[in-house]
């Protein structure tokens, strides 16, 4: 049987900030954090659209290398990640409704 790996398996930990986790990196059980954020071994802490390209470069997307070269070396490219981000996480609650409205017949 061929168990199939999932991209981060191993090289990244979830955590909800709720379970307490992250009071140990100054994130409260209590607060809502407002985006993802990703704490690197040596404690660097991302947040954002930084936290989702540095993921994917850990993961060994190709892509994710591309955007996480870009996001530290462009100041403009930064810029855009950033209020991608935001408008996405701004109408994340809204998207999975979306895209699970069945049209009328």
């Amino acid at each position: 049987m061929v168990r199939w790996r999932k991209a981060g398996e191993g090289i990244i930990d979830f955590a909800p900030v709720q379970s307490g986790a992250g009071e140990a990196y100054g994130f409260k059980a209590d607060q809502p954090m407002g985006a993802l954020h990703l704490v690197e071994t040596g404690g660097e802490i991302h947040r954002g659209a930084a936290a989702v390209f540095r993921m994917m470069e850990l993961c060994s997307s190709s892509a994710g290398a591309l955007l996480w070269r870009l996001y530290r070396n462009v100041p403009a490219f930064r810029v855009f990640a950033d209020l991608g981000y935001r408008l996405v996480s701004s109408i994340r609650t809204l998207l999975p409704a979306r895209a699970c409205r069945i049209p009328k017949a």
